[in-house]
């Protein structure tokens, strides 16, 4: 993602009012981190994978109003656990947002009128980041402040709080789980998520080059930090492959065609074990990473050289979606690396329709693009809609979640 000033919004994509389907196959949740009024905008999800607007739902708290170098800032899930946009085995009948200007999780319950709010909670810290839940435990990353105008976890202490979530959503912090990153304030912290068997917290930090893992207990308290050596270096998106390993995207500090993608066992006691070397395949700045639930693909989104980025070619001034194949032993064997081209910040990720459908966020147009996914993990564009805040200076993040209604 393009280092840079992240100011309050100037505008948004255009978003017109639409008739509601009668029957959505399901919806497409995006975050608008607006400073003022943070909202979650809704589309519907037709069978077909064409998105259409919903509404928009007041989180009662305020975003950053700059760019997160983060993920999962919005997570659909039920008390079992998140079900988008990393798959953590949870169902779909609550929405989580995080309010990164005003420090709280708003919590959402999905309604035949849309989304109602449950509760605003306090997350115990500063900047809130990123969000993960697994059977009735939810985790926040705080970033702990930031740089002005730079939401890119530097200058605060980031740390991860722990709270139990009730059948309707209600959040209640778990005593005692507050644990602070090894990074510190440089770190550039930027995702937490369970393990699927819910028993590690994962926290990637691409400055630093960390990754930390944190033991959680039968009380929801998390132990640790773990820290962990890179097979390269910008640990940044994660997601997990059907045996339950790690897939990374390493940025290597957004060299120009330098990305890569590594692979972790994780083990009974937290710690990370390298599954072969990193795997470069020729884009830049890779990010965020979603694994079809079968198991058999990865997607990976690499936000590309921002407009003012010094680049070799200008050929490399694109915002991409790259595919790999995952194979038994967990290593990738890349695809396509352009398997789907989004544009220059290209960000957030997500799956739908049993993995059918992948959806991505342009953060400079304000857009979501949608993509039928094919047999041989191919990408084909089938849908774009606007509607979220853009920015003449810089980008904005949005976080970006799937539900089905089947």
């Amino acid at each position: 993602m393009t280092l840079g000033l992240g100011l309050a919004a100037g505008g948004s994509a255009p978003i017109a009012a639409q008739d509601t389907p009668a029957e959505a196959a399901g919806a497409i949740y995006a975050l608008t981190n607006n400073f003022t009024r943070n909202e979650v905008l809704a589309y519907n999800r037709a069978e077909d994978g064409a998105l259409s607007v919903a509404g928009r739902f007041d989180t009662g708290g305020q975003g950053s109003g700059s760019y997160e170098a983060s993920t999962s800032m919005l997570i659909v899930g039920s008390v079992e656990g998140q079900s988008s946009p990393i798959d953590l085995g949870g169902g779909n009948d609550l929405v989580f947002a995080a309010n990164a200007g005003s420090d709280t999780i708003s919590v959402f319950s999905v309604t035949d009128d849309g989304l109602s709010l449950v509760e605003e909670q306090d997350t115990g810290g500063e900047r809130p980041t990123s969000l993960t839940l697994h059977s009735g435990v939810l985790y926040v990353l705080n970033s702990g402040g930031t740089l002005t105008g730079a939401g890119l976890c530097l200058a605060g202490m980031p740390s991860i709080t722990g709270f139990t979530v009730a059948e309707n959503g209600q959040l209640d912090p778990i005593p005692d789980s507050t644990r602070e990153l090894s990074g510190g304030p440089g770190s550039a912290c930027e995702q937490i998520s369970f393990n699927p068997a819910g028993d590690t917290l994962i926290v990637s930090q691409w400055i630093s080059d960390r990754i930390d893992t944190f033991t959680v207990g039968d009380d929801g308290v998390a132990e640790g930090p773990i820290v962990n050596e890179t097979t390269g270096f910008g640990p940044f998106g994660f997601d997990f492959d059907a045996e339950g390993r790690l897939l990374m995207s390493e940025n290597f500090m957004q060299l120009e065609g330098e990305a890569g993608m590594a692979t972790y066992e994780i083990g009974a006691d937290g710690k990370l074990t390298a599954i072969g070397e990193s795997v470069k395949y020729g884009e830049t700045d890779p990010c965020w990473v979603v694994v079809t639930p079968d198991g058999q693909y990865a997607f990976v989104a690499a936000f590309g050289p921002g407009p003012i980025a010094k680049v070799e070619s200008e050929a490399s001034r694109r915002g991409v979606i790259s595919s790999f194949r995952i194979g038994e032993d967990g290593v990738l064997e890349p695809l396509d690396p352009m398997a789907a081209d989004v544009g220059v910040g290209v960000s957030d990720i997500a799956l739908a329709g049993d993995g059918s459908y992948l959806y991505a966020i342009n953060s400079f147009e304000g857009t979501i693009k949608g993509f039928a996914v094919g047999d041989d993990g191919s990408l084909t564009m089938i849908t774009s809609v606007g509607g979220l805040p853009i920015n003449p200076f810089a980008p904005l993040s949005s976080g970006l979640a799937a539900r089905d209604n089947s």
